[in-house]
């Protein structure tokens, strides 16, 4: 969002001007997004072997694209969306499910200066017990998503919150954990897939 409003001139436009350059920029910041994409699927391919189990959290556009590419290029995986079988686990079973993964592939929404990385709440946990039984952990993001902050701890980033449902009534002295995002230090990563390369986290 920052691409698509920092400019200045925008304060001195009249409405229509103003939305027209907006959405300009919108669409040329489509563009970059698109292309960092193709390009970060085509670096990765070399690390995604035939006949693999991946193990990916969330939803990341740019993972998708990276798999989408690897079924292009007839590569046998496993995930339901590309047409190839797939497992769903709840996060209390990687531990248990790690040892049949060959691979954990992330995207993020922050790389930082550390060379770790900012993404949904689980990842952390996940890279942990990847690295603890040898399993290479990826990371693919665009060149944008590199940010100037360097977390020191899980409580040293902005707090974003989401709303849990847990289908039960909670006692209103029961406090829920509501963060959305963690942060996953660079021991804990293999190599970060991106549009400038591919790069040691650290």
């Amino acid at each position: 969002m920052l691409y698509v409003t920092r400019t200045s001139a925008l304060e001195y436009e009249h409405f229509n001007s103003a939305k027209s350059r907006l959405i300009e920029r919108a669409e040329k910041f489509g563009e970059i997004s698109c292309k960092a994409r193709r390009i970060i699927a085509m670096l990765s391919q070399d690390f995604i072997f035939d006949g693999c189990t991946i193990l990916v959290h969330g939803f990341s556009r740019v993972v998708l694209e990276v798999l989408k590419t690897a079924a292009e290029n007839k590569k046998h995986f496993r995930l339901a969306k590309l047409d190839v079988s797939v497992k769903l686990l709840i996060d209390s079973a990687v531990a248990y499910t790690m040892d049949e993964v060959d691979m954990v592939l992330f995207g993020a929404d922050g790389v930082v200066e550390s060379g770790g990385i900012i993404n949904m709440m689980g990842t952390f946990q996940i890279a942990l017990v990847a690295h603890s039984m040898n399993k290479p952990v990826y990371v693919a993001a665009e060149s944008y998503k590199f940010a100037r902050h360097y977390p020191l701890d899980q409580k040293d980033m902005s707090p974003a919150r989401r709303p849990i449902d847990f289908g039960v009534p909670i006692p209103s002295k029961v406090e829920v954990e509501t963060s959305a995002r963690d942060y996953t230090p660079p021991q804990y990563l293999t190599l970060l897939f991106t549009d400038l390369g591919v790069l040691t986290p650290s």
